[in-house]
């Protein structure tokens, strides 16, 4: 079996998209910046994210429900930043968004939001692997926000 540094020096070199996931709890808002997220399913319209159990916002999302996972443009490295864990309280201090059908914070800048339902969890490790039912979605051109071997990268793909 391979060891845990041995996974995570592969791993930091798969390019993958940047993502903050946000939700509510009790009316406050909470974000994390995720990269494990993916599509699952067109009928019905699914996708995954992966959360660490022991962050915050993952407490937040099982109590609520409901989860908007926001696809950072390539200029919101700061965002990925504030959200990665930099920020703790008052996350949402200046941070524009709007609302969608969960109540769950929809980013300003954005190119791309799915606004979920928790319609499936399942427990790996130190993680949960969370299914979102997409209730409502929307995407802008744009070009993505990045991230490899430990960076965040503007990747430079417009896309329409």
């Amino acid at each position: 079996m391979t060891s845990a540094a041995a996974f995570r020096h592969a791993m930091r070199h798969v390019p993958t998209g940047v993502t903050v996931v946000t939700t509510l709890k009790e009316g406050e808002p909470r974000g994390i910046t995720v990269n494990a997220f993916a599509s699952v399913s067109l009928e019905p319209p699914s996708l995954l994210i992966c959360i660490n159990r022991e962050a915050r916002s993952y407490l937040f999302i099982s109590t609520s429900r409901v989860f908007c996972v926001n696809v950072l443009a390539g200029d919101q490295r700061r965002l990925a930043e504030r959200f990665s864990g930099k920020v703790r309280d008052r996350q949402f201090a200046g941070v524009e968004y709007a609302i969608d059908a969960t109540g769950a914070p929809v980013l300003g800048g954005a190119i791309a939001h799915f606004d979920c339902e928790v319609s499936h969890e399942h427990q790996i490790g130190s993680h949960s692997i969370l299914v979102g039912r997409v209730l409502s979605c929307n995407a802008r051109a744009g070009s993505p926000l990045g991230y490899f071997n430990g960076g965040f990268h503007d990747f430079g793909i417009h896309v329409d």
